[in-house]
């Protein structure tokens, strides 16, 4: 409800209409549409979390489980492709919500943090390995949140796992 109207848009009869719930089965979990709001990301945010993690913790080359990372986080939003516009429409309420942008947070941290982690281990020449590593841990995140709205925005559309693959592979190439 909240990726097709908005969260503005959305009125809590909506989401009982839509869930199937009665009202007060709703109100009795979540006092307010806002809660209900936060509630939604942390289950969104704590779902790609686990799969992130088993892809990019697990055994092999670091150029593999990069490799994995980029197509499980591709492969999740084109599986269910409502969640590109409705995580851009929860974020939109972390300017606003204190725990919703603290969960955000907390989630592209750890993100850029397991990147950091897989880099550090791709086979690299030079002396300043740690800075590089160090620069495109976040460069690399800002190419999926920027690939994800194009993808998100695109009227024409775009396979969204090529495009990542290409930019990982053109950055790995950089290091």
């Amino acid at each position: 409800m909240f990726a097709r109207q908005g969260y503005h848009g959305a009125r809590m009869d909506d989401v009982v209409a839509e869930s199937g719930l009665s009202k007060g089965t709703l109100y009795r979990y979540f006092k307010s549409k806002e809660e209900l709001a936060v509630a939604l990301v942390h289950q969104m945010l704590d779902a790609e979390h686990r799969e992130l993690v088993l892809a990019a913790d697990g055994d092999g080359p670091a150029l593999e489980r990069l490799e994995l990372v980029t197509r499980t986080f591709a492969r999740n939003l084109t599986r269910a492709p409502e969640h590109a516009p409705l995580s851009l429409e929860l974020l939109t309420l972390a300017q606003r919500v204190p725990e919703i942008k603290d969960c955000f947070t907390a989630h592209h941290r750890h993100f850029i943090e397991r990147l950091r982690a897989i880099l550090a281990d791709v086979p690299a020449h030079g002396d300043d390995v740690g800075g590089e590593v160090d620069a495109a841990a976040p460069a690399l995140a800002a190419i999926a949140d920027g690939l994800v709205v194009h993808w998100t925005l695109s009227s024409s559309g775009f396979d969204l796992e090529a495009r990542l693959r290409e930019a990982v592979s053109a950055v790995i190439r950089g290091l």
